[in-house]
């Protein structure tokens, strides 16, 4: 006869309490357990994924809104008037996602942006405006990977890591029809709108001036910003007609000076990288960041802005003949500068050591220094994933002349070489040990992590390599003198924010945008080539206080080079009025 076990339910005394286990089932830990797996809507992960990015990803928002300008009421108060706005706006951008198949890799995918672009506006105090993703779509790997570093990889695991588990186990309910699905989806969206709309009714008076005063708010919401940005950048080139060329190189001539029998000139345009006139020693620095360019007497215009913020932007409007209002107004493309140089009948070469010359130079011939890289110059100077210092713009560079069609250099030879300057973050990579005079360095990209001296100090570093890089291009260019009149002008593309007002690097919006983003340094070196069109240096030293921009860069090179065209604008030429 076989025996009952002991705890079976058949020897269970009737009315026995429930068992440990039981018991457990029905605790505070099942509860979430089954709150964590449950079935959810679309509509529901939707609204729990938005208040999590809210909570999460807007931090840089957050945190600067004890640092806004005209504005001395409530912080709380203040934050409770936004939270509904930025909630409204998160729940509207993720109803569209408000389906149940498919939208998980999208979700998760939304997640890592909105985390990832928390880091860069938290860490560099950037926004995620069109102009923005412009910039990151455009740079290239090497330019890429100076941004990446473990805080980064940290912030994508706190951020994205729990909700991107929770949503690899959870199973969504599925609609009883398609059309039931879209109709949800538009009432989420609705509600979202609603909120949006009753928010702003109730707070645009207290917060309509806010706004105005502190526009870099409008592009901080994480992550409707960077979405809608991002798309911007994607589509509006698609949905916009083509843009329609015009070409400007109609009449470009060689003007008078060439019939004589005088030595061809040889110019170089040396074009800038993120160097900022606050740091530029010759300005007045307290720091002597340009010593050999100050032995060289050059010259130093003092106020000279930029056209953007950015190289996507400045590298071709400081080439264009409109200057900055005519190059954002314009519905047509044009030639640049080095294709009216080209038409004219100069030798023309571009020489890169960046991220592309942004289409400046499509229609010349161009180079790259990363030709050069198996060369001992290249072995010295650049790092093994091709990045180079600007020193290598100079190696071969009478090979690449040589290599120019001979009746052209018979006429005169241009030069344009794009630097690396002082591109950041990885400010330590812009200089040698030579030049490392500063000191401590901020050795890492993750600048919010150094103190200001040591940023300062490795920026600072990154200029003296600069100054040292032009005075070899002049010392090069003072060599070929017994063949060519010879000349150097250089101007940076944009300035860079260092921390001041937790703001790094460049690239905000030009209404925006800090000076130190815009306020940039500007040298040229006569030479002999001064005599060409009878410049006088005396009477230029006079003028060097006079505000310039990058509209004069075109109308200063062809004076001065003698190439005649009628998109030549005289007031414009910075030169003119020292020309005899």
């Amino acid at each position: 006869m076989s025996e009952r076990l002991p705890f079976s339910s058949a020897s269970r005394p009737s009315g026995a309490g429930t068992s440990s286990i039981e018991a457990s089932s029905a605790g505070p830990l099942a509860a979430l357990r089954r709150a964590w797996s449950a079935p959810r809507s679309p509509q529901a992960v939707v609204i729990v994924l938005s208040l999590w990015l809210l909570l999460t990803t807007n931090w840089a928002l957050w945190l600067r809104l004890p640092h806004l300008d005209g504005y001395d009421g409530s912080l709380g108060v203040l934050l409770l008037r936004l939270l509904p706005l930025g909630f409204g706006g998160i729940v509207a951008l993720l109803s569209f996602t408000a389906w149940s198949r498919g939208m998980k890799p999208l979700w998760i995918g939304l997640l890592l942006v909105a985390a990832s672009a928390q880091y860069f506006m938290v860490a560099y105090g950037t926004v995620m405006d069109s102009g923005m993703v412009h910039n990151i779509l455009q740079t290239d790997l090497r330019e890429s990977s100076d941004l990446l570093n473990p805080k980064l990889l940290l912030q994508l695991l706190l951020v994205a890591g729990l909700p991107t588990a929770w949503l690899l186990r959870l199973r969504i309910q599925r609609a009883r029809s398609l059309l039931h699905a879209a109709a949800r989806m538009l009432a989420l969206l609705a509600v979202a709108v609603a909120l949006v709309a009753a928010a702003v009714f109730v707070s645009y008076r207290d917060l309509a001036p806010v706004v105005r005063n502190n526009l870099w708010m409008r592009h901080m919401l994480n992550p409707v910003s960077p979405v809608l940005s991002t798309l911007n950048a994607a589509f509006k080139p698609l949905l916009q007609p083509k843009r329609p060329f015009t070409s400007i190189t109609a009449g470009a001539a060689l003007g008078a000076s060439y019939a004589a029998e005088r030595k061809p000139p040889l110019f170089v345009i040396v074009v800038g990288e993120t160097a900022r006139a606050a740091n530029w020693g010759l300005n007045g620095y307290e720091r002597d960041t340009t010593p050999e360019l100050a032995r060289r007497q050059v010259l130093n215009w003092r106020n000279v802005t930029s056209c953007g913020t950015s190289t996507r932007e400045s590298v071709p409007c400081m080439f264009s003949h409109l200057g900055r209002t005519g190059f954002y107004q314009a519905k047509a493309d044009y030639d640049n500068l080095v294709d009216v140089l080209h038409a004219a009948g100069l030798a023309v070469l571009w020489i890169d050591n960046q991220a592309g010359c942004k289409g400046v130079c499509d229609r010349i011939p161009n180079a790259s220094t990363a030709d050069r890289l198996g060369t001992p110059d290249g072995k010295a100077l650049c790092t093994p994933d091709g990045e180079c210092l600007d020193g290598m713009l100079l190696s071969g560079i009478d090979e690449r002349i040589a290599a120019l069609p001979a009746e052209r250099r018979e006429r005169g030879v241009v030069l344009v070489m794009h630097e690396m300057g002082s591109h950041g973050p990885a400010y330590y990579k812009r200089s040698t040990p030579e030049t490392k005079v500063f000191q401590p360095e901020c050795l890492t990209n993750a600048l919010s992590s150094c103190t200001r001296e040591q940023v300062v100090n490795v920026y600072d570093n990154s200029i003296r390599y600069n100054d040292l890089f032009l005075s070899k291009t002049i010392d090069w260019l003072a060599g070929q003198q017994s063949h060519y009149q010879t000349g150097m002008i250089y101007m940076s593309d944009h300035g860079e924010s260092l921390g001041e007002m937790g703001i790094y690097l460049h690239g905000m919006p030009y209404a925006m945008a800090p000076d130190e983003q815009k306020h940039i340094p500007m040298v040229a070196w006569l030479g002999n080539l001064a005599e060409r069109t009878g410049v006088s240096e005396r009477c230029v030293r006079g003028q060097l206080d006079v505000p310039l921009s990058h509209d004069n860069l075109y109308h200063t090179v062809l004076g001065l080079l003698d190439v005649r065209s009628p998109t030549y604008d005289k007031p414009l030429d910075a030169l003119a009025a020292c020309r005899s």
